[in-house]
């Protein structure tokens, strides 16, 4: 059952925290809360698996729905890349993002009116005379466990909002904060989250990105063997990259890159390698 409440938590803490809040004032149960009195209810075996199984059905339904707002998500950061997109095809595709996450939305709602349902009017009372909703309280583990969900929300978002996996280091980071919020250490996760926003330049992703010039930058040597060797070598090292606005910044190359191997440019690729490997000796 924890493991599925946290399934659950984690889909809906990438909602906009006052959309959860009025949702926790109207009467709703979130399932960070729910775990931490799930003792003092004293719930019936039937109820436990009337809640696993709501859970269960959230958790297989939104990973289609997820996956839907990641391609609309891409669809709407290519066109948004491309000088050519009109503000009417732009706004399109937003509308078709918008439609995407509001299915998500309307399956977390549903899924925690599911659970209050569940709930006995009597547990019903007793859970909310327990303590406020942790998500929208300051203190304690809850609280801090919210905010950890909160922050890695954000920059799971920032992530898929360029339209690329994340690299190498950073799920070997976000697999150390992982483990730790798993552990229930949330002191130590919000201190690590802190550090990998901070690391990630999160912040300035706000800031507008320049149009590359590749023209200016030296070729190098442009014979097959070593272009090959100088992509493996860029390939290798852009898993070390933490900074967001770095990848950002290295998706022009990436489109450029394409576009001049597909014409069979080696002196366009060269160029664009030499950008690339200049980006991350910095």
């Amino acid at each position: 059952m924890k493991k599925l409440l946290c399934c659950l938590l984690l889909s809906i803490a990438s909602l906009p925290a006052a959309q959860v809040e009025e949702w926790l004032k109207s009467g709703l149960l979130h399932p960070d809360m729910l775990a931490s009195v799930r003792d003092e209810l004293a719930l019936t075996g039937e109820q436990q698996t009337q809640i696993n199984a709501q859970l269960s059905a959230a958790r297989e339904q939104a990973g289609p729905l997820e996956q839907a707002v990641k391609e609309q998500q891409k669809a709407l950061n290519h066109l948004l890349q491309d000088k050519s997109t009109t503000a009417e095809a732009a706004a399109a595709q937003l509308t078709k993002l918008l439609e995407a996450e509001a299915a998500i939305k309307q399956l977390q709602l549903r899924a925690l009116i599911g659970v209050r349902d569940v709930l006995t009017p009597e547990q019903m009372a007793k859970a909310k005379k327990l303590g406020p909703p942790k998500l929208a309280a300051g203190g304690g583990g809850g609280g801090l466990e919210a905010k950890a969900h909160e922050k890695a929300g954000k920059l799971k978002a920032a992530v898929e909002g360029l339209g690329v996996p994340p690299t190498e280091a950073m799920k070997y980071r976000g697999g150390e904060i992982e483990q730790l919020i798993k552990s229930g250490q949330f002191t130590e996760a919000n201190a690590k989250l802190d550090e990998l926003i901070e690391d990630s330049h999160l912040k300035e992703l706000d800031a507008e990105v320049e149009k590359v010039d590749f023209s200016k930058f030296e070729s190098g040597s442009t014979d097959l063997p070593t272009l090959q060797e100088r992509y493996e070598s860029l390939k290798t090292a852009g898993q070390e990259i933490i900074s967001l606005p770095l990848l950002r910044e290295l998706l022009q190359a990436k489109t450029a890159f394409e576009a001049a191997k597909e014409a069979q440019d080696a002196d366009k690729v060269g160029r664009i390698l030499t950008y690339v490997e200049g980006k991350l000796k910095k």
